[in-house]
């Protein structure tokens, strides 16, 4: 039985993946900094209360830790692991957890950078997307085994190299959870009272709104931490420039300046009648619900 400890298992993501290895008939310990012994007792996992013996018996090392304390804690741990062991993170960048991992891992250790594209609060995996980041040359045994587990579970799994993943992750992560909060710190410097504009909401409106609670509901670490993405201050910068173009056209009541940036935004917008089809079964199933 493939032995697997996970650091941060008593976390939410963690625990998420403890319980999804264990169904799979991994033997799963966990350890979490706090000490959350009945977290372990409640997964039906044992607790590891003797972490760096834990290691250096594991065949599988997974990291759910904090984006800010990856690194330290990969140099701590990697160096204990046993040869044939695999090494494997689920950070939201992997630049610098690839670089750590490679480089503190004894040889012998295969390296696997992942990212789960979504957060603990889904139930399954069935539909949900899994980024892999192999390392080259040094991940042959483990990684079509992983992207079994991963694929058997219902999962889309692309592969990456880190760079290729950050350069897409600043857009897809940083980009977006960076306008929703843009949006949300706006409602706060106008003092807008969200609860009170519900009665005037479009469906577009209210869902967009949705989103935006959504993501000030999550971890404020977590999201400053995806900010931190090396390819990302290119993204915002380009993202408050255009803000700023579009802004100066409006003020100045530039009507044919602002349909200029539009349609050429649509032009280069690839499968916007999709998107369109896709957005009108969405705000469809909410408004069907709202009604319920």
């Amino acid at each position: 039985m493939t032995q697997m400890l996970i650091v941060g298992g008593t976390g939410e993501t963690g625990s998420w993946f403890a319980r999804y290895f264990k169904d799979r008939g991994f033997r799963v310990s966990v350890w979490g900094p706090s000490g959350k012994v009945e977290v372990a007792d409640k997964l039906g996992v044992d607790f590891a209360h003797h972490l760096e013996d834990e290691v250096r018996k594991s065949d599988i090392l997974l990291l759910s830790v904090p984006i800010k304390e990856t690194v330290q804690v990969i140099e701590d741990l990697a160096p204990l692991m046993k040869p044939g062991g695999l090494l494997m993170d689920v950070t939201s960048l992997k630049s610098d957890p690839m670089k750590a991992m490679r480089e503190c891992a004894p040889q012998g250790v295969e390296v696997l950078g992942s990212h789960p594209m979504f957060g603990p609060t889904m139930r399954d995996i069935v539909g949900q997307t899994v980024i892999l980041v192999p390392e080259e040359g040094r991940c042959e045994r483990w990684l079509p085994i992983i992207k079994e587990i991963f694929e058997g579970g219902g999962a889309n799994v692309e592969i990456l190299s880190a760079d290729d993943h950050d350069e897409i992750m600043a857009v897809v992560q940083a980009l977006t959870h960076f306008a929703y909060i843009s949006v949300g710190a706006t409602l706060k410097a106008l003092n807008f009272d969200v609860s009170k504009s519900r009665k005037f909401m479009s469906p577009v409106y209210e869902i967009m709104i949705d989103f935006v609670g959504r993501i000030l509901a999550q971890s404020p670490e977590l999201y400053a931490s995806i900010q931190e993405n090396p390819k990302a201050r290119r993204v915002r910068e380009t993202y408050i420039n255009e803000c700023l173009r579009l802004a100066e056209i409006a003020d100045r009541g530039d009507i044919c300046g602002f349909e200029e940036i539009m349609n050429a935004a649509a032009d280069h917008f690839q499968g916007r009648n999709e998107a369109l089809a896709r957005s009108d079964k969405l705000i469809n199933l909410w408004i069907e619900n709202k009604e319920k």
